[in-house]
């Protein structure tokens, strides 16, 4: 490719980072991609991919931690193998991991930043990127000012780093558990387990039960994807990992399948998410007879800001009818070509 072609690219990248802070749907960012799927970061250019600053930006600047996760974050490295915690490195730092009132963020390039509950969504469950061991200045550059801008929004009390970076976030205590060692030697892990037991007796963090810590996580991820958890309100979680069941009041309302990366909705949840304002919404025109797919000639008003992957509430005069999953940016809505929403359910 020639450099003029090059510096386009370039350019539309930076158009589609700040385009993306107001509104994602025009530029054509996508929320769920199929299982497989690969982000590859194999250049320095591909840390401008607009998929990358998005995720640096909403993670630094809006996402919240699960609440029994408030007081205390420990930092760890992350692993080539996604998500993360099917590692051995990460299996080993969870074992040592001794309260789940501590909130886990992987340090990794060029995301900066992945909490423990987003790590099976898109792009933190996708990336690939070449591994050195080492970081360069810009990389360093983002994770530092990402971890202040989290740790200090999100009124941390302590910060237990075993990420193997020097690390500071306004007056937030940081302790240091590699002191130059690598992450996975054995006096490392002990001074990790050291830490995390001395915090949760320091800050008297929250232990919940299993069941109430995964809520907590769904809740944050709600939060993250969906802007909101109203919706869970009530709710409880069961099942065996990995796949969630949520119900509410004996009624099914949700799935959670970690390979999909999405909440999977039933039809008894539309009310719901409709009155808590969840998810986007269409609107079919008056006299349209809904029986397959949304297309152009079926739609009469859509919500711009629809990713692709989107759930998607599909009202007609005025009322619920039922909910569809988009296959088209909100750019495209609603006069794109071909099919813009696969249908899900109908009310």
């Amino acid at each position: 490719s020639s450099p003029r072609s090059v510096e386009r690219l370039r350019r539309h990248d930076l158009m589609m980072s700040e385009t993306a802070i107001d509104d994602s749907g025009q530029a054509a960012l996508a929320s769920v991609v199929k299982q497989g799927t690969r982000l590859r970061c194999h250049s320095y250019t591909s840390r401008d991919d607009p998929i990358i600053s998005e995720w640096r930006r909403r993670v630094a600047e809006e996402h919240t931690p699960p609440t029994h996760q408030s007081k205390a974050i420990v930092l760890l490295p992350c692993s080539a193998r996604k998500p993360y915690r099917l590692s051995k490195s990460h299996r080993r730092f969870q074992r040592a991991v001794t309260t789940r009132g501590i909130h886990e963020v992987m340090v990794t390039a060029p995301l900066g930043l992945v909490p423990r509950e987003l790590e099976d969504i898109w792009p933190a469950a996708h990336y690939d990127i070449p591994v050195t061991g080492d970081w360069d200045i810009d990389e360093l550059r983002v994770i530092r000012s990402m971890v202040e801008e989290y740790t200090t929004r999100n009124g941390y009390q302590r910060i237990i780093n075993h990420s193997g970076i020097d690390l500071k976030a306004g007056n937030i205590e940081v302790i240091d558990t590699r002191q130059g060692e690598s992450a996975g030697s054995q006096t490392s892990i002990d001074r990790l387990e050291q830490a995390i037991r001395q915090a949760a007796q320091d800050l008297k963090l929250p232990n919940p039960k299993e069941s109430l810590h995964r809520l907590g996580k769904l809740k944050a991820f709600s939060r993250f994807q969906h802007g909101t958890d109203a919706w869970l309100e009530g709710a409880r979680v069961s099942g065996r990992p990995p796949i969630f069941r949520i119900d509410r009041e004996g009624t099914q309302i949700a799935l959670w399948n970690p390979h999909s990366g999405r909440f999977s909705f039933a039809k008894a949840a539309l009310p719901s998410l409709a009155e808590h304002k969840t998810l986007p919404c269409v609107e079919l025109t008056a006299e349209a007879d809904w029986r397959g797919d949304l297309f152009s000639t079926n739609i009469t008003r859509s919500d711009p800001a629809i990713r692709v992957g989107d759930e998607l509430l599909v009202y007609q005069n005025g009322e619920l009818i039922g909910s569809a999953r988009a296959e088209a940016a909100g750019w495209e809505w609603p006069n794109g070509p071909g099919r813009l929403a696969k249908a899900q359910h109908r009310l």
